[in-house]
């Protein structure tokens, strides 16, 4: 494996454990995005549903619900590139300055 495919790999991961992090905190407390209650009630409308209907609903669900996450993760990859940047930047101000 070359080693910018191992930087690739580790900075994967590093960025997936930050995330699960994130995701586990809100102000302190624990972050959970799951609404037990409001579940059960969606459950509730689909099952009144035609099972073909049901499954369009549900399938539309999951798609909406798999995007957030993708459009989530993408966000969170660019404010950690622009970080970097950003530091990369102040460095060299900082380099300047003190020469």
């Amino acid at each position: 494996m070359e080693l910018i495919e191992k930087m690739e790999e580790f900075i994967n991961d590093l960025i997936g454990k930050r995330m699960e992090e994130v995701y586990q905190e809100k102000n302190g407390e624990q972050y959970d995005p799951f609404n037990e209650e409001l579940e059960l009630k969606v459950q509730k409308v689909i099952r009144k549903l035609p099972k073909e209907q049901g499954k369009i609903i549900f399938d539309y669900m999951t798609e909406t619900s798999n995007n957030n996450s993708d459009l989530n993760e993408f966000y969170y990859r660019m404010g950690l590139k622009d970080g970097l940047k950003l530091r990369k930047v102040i460095q060299v101000m900082l380099d300047t300055l003190t020469e």
